[in-house]
């Protein structure tokens, strides 16, 4: 079986992911002190926030695991 790379819709495939990773388009003005930064705008902000973003939705994610597997070794 052969994957020919032509078949692929990158454009649509570069869109996807950029719609799943982009979360944060904004940081309102009583955050960032005196102005709304415009994320699209400022490439390095948009960065910085996402990537803050998904490090604590994984935080989140992994502390609730942890709750989680700490409640079922109890009952076992």
């Amino acid at each position: 079986m052969t994957i020919n790379l032509k078949e692929f819709n990158w454009e649509q495939i570069k869109q996807t992911f950029w719609d799943l990773f982009i979360q944060i388009t904004t940081i309102p003005s009583h955050i960032s002190g005196d102005k709304e930064i415009d994320l699209t705008q400022e490439t390095l902000w948009l960065l910085m926030a996402n990537i803050a973003f998904w490090f604590l939705t994984a935080i989140m994610v992994w502390f609730i695991l942890m709750l989680l597997w700490k409640t079922i070794s109890v009952f076992r």
